[in-house]
């Protein structure tokens, strides 16, 4: 019988034994499954600002494309030399180096 009783007790060892190590093992897939979930969370938040980051410089793009459109539209109506150099002279009073200016000031006299 000595025997038979010393298999009893070492079986129970070996299922407490295989107990331990199993709720352990469960304890580190919970534990991975937690920092897998935590992770996903963070990438899950950086996603979606990346994402508003990109809609924002995507409609960033779209306006400077319009203005490169318009700027595009300006150069080639852009004004002729005669025009320029009327522009010059009524806005700017610039003259070409071959001309004299004649200025006259009117003297009123009270009388």
């Amino acid at each position: 019988m000595g025997v038979g009783y010393s298999n009893i007790v070492l079986r129970g060892r070996e299922a407490t034994g295989d107990k331990t190590v199993s709720e352990i093992i469960r304890i580190v897939i919970a534990v991975t499954l937690l920092y897998a979930l935590v992770r996903f969370v963070a990438v899950k938040s950086s996603l979606e600002e990346a994402e508003n980051a990109r809609r924002t410089l995507r409609s960033e793009v779209q306006v400077l494309r319009e203005e490169t459109a318009a700027l595009e539209g300006a150069l080639s109506s852009a004004p002729d030399e005669e025009e320029i150099e009327k522009l010059a002279r009524e806005r700017l009073g610039l003259v070409m180096p071959d001309e004299t200016i004649f200025m006259f000031n009117q003297c009123l006299k009270e009388g």
